[in-house]
């Protein structure tokens, strides 16, 4: 090889050498992680729907909601609930999460009633992933409900018994397949004038009690359909008068047979007083019935 070929071949190979370096800084294929966002909206649920209802819910501010890894973890972000209940985590990497509430941030009555989903998948097709928050008091069964510290505010659902246009002091009766128990100072919500035995009914209410038995007070009444009128317990006089030991208490009972004794007016009430032969019962009857 003589002298002039090792001239021009050395002066190609830098010529490569040079061109291969034009790509410095270049995107090699390694483009930089996807991120989207994550949104959170929390509501009160002030008639125990499970669902958002307009007009009365309410949107939650003050809420602090955090993003965390899905499975454990430190918060990826805090966020604080504006005004509209919402919570957006923006730049989040793509990956799993899960969204918690601090319990500090809502008030000591109200808990995290539901979190549409536990684990939020953010994947390269979602700009933003929506997740709804919500809020509620707790709901308990009848039984449950009539063990409540006096004070504590709760959810019940269940059957209306005795509608509170029966009543004149607004007291209603409520059952579920726990028990039964009487509402008192009761107001219907959605522009009910009344409710009728076999309502399918929430109730949000104070523990309380009168005459010595467990009540829900200042009881709101939300209806969500109809079913037939429920069918009465049948008791004798004795049994009846102390509500078969106080476990009938604010039940739907039927006598029959009973032989009247006594009737005292005690207006705009009346007081009956009668037997089927097993024991004396007084009943009183309100004066809103015929």
């Amino acid at each position: 090889m003589t002298s002039t070929m090792r001239t021009s071949l050395l002066v190609t190979a830098l010529l490569l050498a040079a061109a291969a370096c034009t790509n410095a800084g270049s995107d090699l294929g390694s483009s930089p992680l996807r991120t989207n966002s994550v949104t959170a909206q929390a509501f009160l649920d002030r008639d125990g729907s499970h669902t958002f209802t307009a007009g009365i819910d309410t949107l939650f501010p003050g809420a602090k909601v955090s993003l965390r890894p899905f499975g454990g973890g430190k918060p990826i972000q805090t966020i604080t609930t504006n005004v509209n209940g919402i919570a957006r985590f923006n730049n989040v990497p793509l990956g799993q999460y899960t969204i918690t509430v601090d319990p500090a941030s809502i008030g000591d009555s109200i808990s995290v009633v539901a979190i549409d989903s536990a684990h939020v998948v953010v994947a390269v097709a979602d700009t933003n992933q929506k997740v709804g928050i919500r809020l509620g008091f707790p709901e308990v069964s009848i039984r449950q409900a009539r063990l409540l510290p006096i004070g504590t505010r709760a959810f019940i659902r269940g059957v209306v018994l005795a509608g509170v246009q029966s009543f004149r002091d607004t007291t209603s009766y409520v059952a579920d397949s726990s028990g039964q128990i009487r509402l008192t100072r009761v107001s219907l919500r959605a522009g009910l004038v009344g409710n009728n035995p076999g309502d399918s009914v929430s109730v949000i209410g104070v523990a309380s009690s009168r005459a010595g038995q467990p009540t829900l007070d200042n009881a709101v009444i939300s209806r969500f359909g109809a079913r037939p009128a429920p069918i009465p317990l049948p008791l004798n006089t004795a049994t009846a008068a102390n509500a078969a030991g106080g476990t009938q208490d604010a039940a739907l009972v039927i006598i029959t047979g009973a032989i009247i004794s006594d009737t005292l007016t005690d207006a705009p009430d009346s007081r009956v007083t009668g037997s089927d032969g097993s024991g004396p019962i007084t009943v009183l009857l309100d004066g809103n019935i015929n």
